[in-house]
């Protein structure tokens, strides 16, 4: 048991240094990767119902618990700012989509029939 919660707490700080390069790939797959072995701390668990968790085992949990509050916080931060660049791309679309017809007018007379 004190192999795999070593193993989930090296996977975090990996996981934190891939955020910290904006390398999302390597975050999933790492994210996949630590969830498969909670689960199988899980079952472990429910394998042995009347297991404690030494000191060690919970200063590294709460570590873990720590440092993903801080991953979801970054990533929070990231979709929004994706969220907000999306917006701005469509919105920078749309206004090209108005403008694209007179764009394609290579001749022709302008007539201004306000006068």
């Amino acid at each position: 048991m004190d192999e795999l919660i070593t193993r989930i707490y090296d996977i975090t700080l990996e996981m934190n240094r891939a955020l910290e390069d904006d390398d999302y790939e390597k975050f999933d797959q790492l994210l996949n990767t630590r969830n498969s072995m909670m689960i199988k701390v899980d079952t472990l668990r429910a394998e042995h119902p009347g297991y404690q968790y030494t000191a060690k085992e919970r200063q590294l949990l709460e570590d873990i618990r720590c440092f993903d509050q801080r991953l979801t916080s970054l990533l929070k931060e990231n979709i929004s700012e994706t969220q907000h660049s999306l917006n701005q791309m469509k919105q920078q679309k749309q206004v090209t989509k108005k403008y694209r017809p007179f764009i394609k007018q290579t001749n022709g007379v302008f007539l201004d029939s306000k006068k």
